[in-house]
């Protein structure tokens, strides 16, 4: 294991539970909005930051949470849903489903592939922020019983 990869791991981790932490203000925020029919000027800004924090805070947790850790491992050229896999196989996610949804919204709230209805925008948002909430957290936990936090 590269000592000077570990350290930026380790330091890209403690960055990332900081965005998790602007993340969860959010999200609480948007909660409280809840989804309705219409919405003023702040709550479309809120629910835009919810999207935009969801969105890179999710690439951050696949691209160099996820990722960073199999190269760590030696195993860095394993495909994305080759990664999902394994993880939940070792049981350090519970389902690579729900992180494929996180990764679909992610595209579909970034690109624009078609029509985007945002207040379906909105309610997935507040679905899957608490699943990444979950993952980051698990893996978080795996980290520190392999000794690598």
């Amino acid at each position: 294991m590269n000592n000077l990869f570990l350290i930026a791991y380790k330091e890209s981790y403690k960055k990332f539970e900081i965005a998790m932490l602007g993340l969860q203000t959010s999200f609480e925020h948007c909660q409280k909005i809840g989804i309705k029919p219409n919405y003023t000027f702040e709550e479309t800004e809120a629910f835009d930051a919810l999207i935009i924090k969801l969105t890179r805070n999710s690439d951050i947790f696949f691209q160099q949470i996820i990722k960073g850790y199999f190269k760590l491992k030696g195993e860095d050229r394993l495909l994305f849903i080759d990664r999902l896999n394994l993880l939940e196989k070792m049981e350090v996610i519970t389902n690579t489903d729900e992180l494929l949804s996180l990764k679909s919204f992610r595209n579909q709230a970034v690109h624009e592939y078609s029509y985007v209805d945002f207040q379906s925008l909105y309610e997935e948002a507040l679905v899957l922020t608490p699943v990444l909430k979950k993952s980051a957290h698990l893996f978080f936990e795996h980290l520190k019983k392999d000794n690598v936090l």
